[in-house]
């Protein structure tokens, strides 16, 4: 099995997983992979051989320490990539994550750290997820969904959960940057939309845009 298609299932069921803990479906890999079940059937049987996953027929598969180990060191080139792509060359954040995809199946520790150091060691890429250590450690951060924050108080906005560049350019038109405090005006019960204040003005949400955009309470 090529050391790229490894890597992308490691990933995936890490993304799908909540960080490699609960066991992933054939159907969720499936959908997520866009590959037939049979592929996904053959892969996991490879990957468990290999001892990166443990798979149940019945069930799925879930990481092994050692398939864990391996992901989290995608993802930490992954979004290392992404910071660099942005603060170093310019790129959009909606524009990073593909670029990225390509680039985190470059395996250089030297040159992954270099990167890390060059860009000033951050733990949070430009979406706002968190960067993992060299040792797979990841700074934990509690978020809140803009949907589910309270009227009447302040948060600042830290990530987002939806990386299309639909969504990100949404944010970018109507001057919603990480790092903006938003202060939650109204919270509309019919549909679920959200009143938001941020520094120049006000600004109505959806309950889409809302369940997407995390946030924590302003220091």
């Amino acid at each position: 099995m090529q050391e790229k298609t490894v890597e992308n299932y490691l990933k995936t069921i890490y993304h799908l997983s909540s960080s490699g803990s609960l066991m992933v479906t054939n159907k969720q890999l499936a959908t997520r992979m866009e590959v037939i079940p049979a592929t996904i059937t053959e892969t996991l049987r490879k990957l468990n051989e290999m001892r990166l996953v443990d798979y149940e027929k019945s069930y799925g598969a879930r990481l092994t320490p050692k398939g864990l180990k391996q992901a989290l060191a995608i993802v930490r080139r992954h979004r290392i990539w992404e910071t660099y792509l942005a603060q170093e060359l310019g790129f959009g954040w909606d524009e990073v994550h593909e670029i990225a995809e390509e680039l985190e199946h470059v395996v250089n520790e030297k040159l992954i750290l270099r990167l890390h150091q060059k860009i000033g060691e951050p733990m949070f890429d430009p979406h706002g997820d968190p960067i993992p250590d060299e040792k797979g450690k990841i700074q934990k951060m509690e978020f809140i969904k803009l949907s589910d924050c309270k009227a009447g108080r302040s948060y600042v906005f830290c990530g987002v959960s939806d990386h299309s560049a639909s969504f990100l350019n949404y944010l970018d038109r109507n001057k919603l940057k990480i790092g903006n405090r938003v202060e939650v005006l109204e919270r509309e019960s019919f549909d679920g939309s959200v009143l938001v204040k941020r520094g120049d003005g006000k600004i109505q949400l959806s309950l889409q845009i809302a369940m997407n955009m995390l946030l924590r309470t302003k220091d």
